[in-house]
């Protein structure tokens, strides 16, 4: 009896451990969102586990410290989280190269929440890219020219890094599917049964307009805007090939490329808008557990949530009402998007293997209550029935303050440097006074309407 209680209260244990992280995320997520940039730090910054930096979730709180810090103009502080955030990534990313962390054989008895977050691509190519720019602001080109390099060499390595990546989760769920086979048991859905399921039930899953594999555009952009600005003209003509061939339609970027600049010239990036979150789904699938008797098992899986633009565009007006509007640039909703679907099987076949597993183990448990009237038996069968409940959960972890989508405007530097950064409704964001230099980026970031913007003026 007292053990079947402990069982009880730990596995509700695990189910309010889960929601918690779900609500200390929705929590930065809305303060940033507000525009409270140095609350959200400081918020992400309680999360972290001081004494681990390899704790399970420090990963995904640095990212968030390190963005929140980046928005609120503390650069320093920026740069020390991304820099934890890159200390992990590597740290995961050479145990899974060296060997199987893929945790498939624990997850089967929980969920993927029990997994380190280790990050995706785009937060790793996200991550320094915003180091980039806290070193332009820190006028420290030759350590923005390094982090610029290592974001487009993570995005040259990232399909190596994926592939080998899935190919040891392939192998890792293949082989507890063939042990439960040698015990007499099926924890497989028909594959052409499951994808049929999936796709009338989550049909925009394939539904979007896919950017090459693991590519940010916008850094793209960027590092070969830089790399213009600091002579390296090859360099810059790769870069912005590349960019302007996911980007055809962006006068700004073809400008870029055929153009020298010849004159005083401000760049504005604007990010616009907030990044997808994920969201929990369940779907039934048919499934034969044992050869003799078919069971529907429930399945929690993540959804990408699209979420809206803060505004359709920017205004930039100087003193003599000459006015430029940003315009589109690149959707990070698209980068986000590309590396979710590209992972998506892996992630569903272990949420199956995970399911029929706690389902094979509570039929059994079930089978032997009905067979024992002890009170015991009772007991044990209902802890089954709630861990097989509380553990059933989706992973829906991810960096939430990245934004929607990025615009661009270029315009030359007016006499007087005065200008007004409006919104589309015509909101009055921040009066700005250029500095007297050849080259000045101006990075906005607006979450939400009526939110406080970021706005970081960076001569360089």
């Amino acid at each position: 009896m007292k053990f079947t209680l402990l069982s009880i209260n730990f596995f509700i244990l695990l189910f309010f451990n889960a929601c918690a992280p779900k609500q200390a995320m929705i929590k930065v997520d809305m303060l940033v969102g507000d525009g409270s940039y140095k609350s959200a730090a400081q918020f992400s910054d309680s999360k972290i586990d001081t004494n681990n930096l390899y704790a399970k979730n420090n990963l995904l709180w640095s990212l968030q410290s390190g963005g929140a810090y980046f928005y609120a103009d503390e650069n320093n502080s920026s740069i020390k989280y991304f820099d934890d955030s890159e200390l992990i990534m590597k740290y995961y990313r050479e145990q899974i190269l060296s060997k199987d962390i893929s945790q498939t054989i624990i997850s089967t008895l929980l969920n993927d929440t029990t997994r380190p977050y280790i990050g995706t691509q785009y937060d790793g190519v996200m991550a320094n890219t915003y180091k980039a720019l806290s070193y332009m602001a820190l006028q420290d080109k030759n350590a923005a020219r390094v982090e610029f390099n290592r974001a487009i060499d993570r995005q040259r390595r990232a399909k190596i890094f994926f592939s080998e990546m899935i190919n040891k989760e392939r192998l890792s769920i293949e082989k507890k599917e063939q042990e439960s086979k040698s015990e007499g048991k099926n924890l497989q859905v028909d594959k052409s049964l499951r994808d049929s399921l999936i796709s009338q039930k989550y049909p925009l899953l394939h539904n979007y307009k896919p950017y090459p594999d693991f590519i940010n555009p916008m850094t793209t952009y960027l590092a070969g805007l830089f790399a213009k600005t600091d002579g390296a003209k090859s360099k810059a003509d790769s870069l912005l090939q590349e960019a302007y061939g996911m980007m055809p339609e962006n006068e700004n970027v073809k400008k870029e490329l055929e153009e020298d600049i010849r004159e005083d010239t401000v760049w504005l990036i604007f990010e616009n808008g907030q990044a997808p979150v994920l969201k929990e789904w369940r779907i039934d699938f048919p499934i034969w557990i044992f050869t003799s008797r078919l069971s529907y098992i429930s399945v929690a899986l993540p959804k990408l949530v699209l979420r809206n633009k803060a505004y359709d565009y920017l205004l930039i007006t100087d003193d003599t009402n000459t006015t430029t509007q940003t315009k589109f640039l690149s959707s990070m909703d698209r980068v986000i998007q590309t590396e979710f679907e590209k992972n998506y099987d892996a992630t569903l076949r272990r949420a199956i293997l995970s399911t029929a597993t706690k389902a094979a183990i509570n039929y059994t448990i079930q089978k032997q209550a009905n067979n024992n009237s002890s009170g015991i038996a009772a007991f044990v069968s209902i802890a089954s029935t709630i861990y097989q409940i509380a553990s059933t959960q989706a992973d829906t972890r991810s960096w939430t303050t990245l934004p929607k989508e990025f615009q661009l405007a270029r315009f030359k530097r007016p006499k007087n440097g005065n200008i007004k950064i409006r919104a589309s409704n015509n909101l009055l964001i921040k009066n700005i006074k250029i500095p007297d230099t050849q080259h000045t980026l101006i990075y906005v970031k607006i979450a939400r309407p009526n939110a406080q913007a970021s706005v970081k003026v960076i001569p360089f």
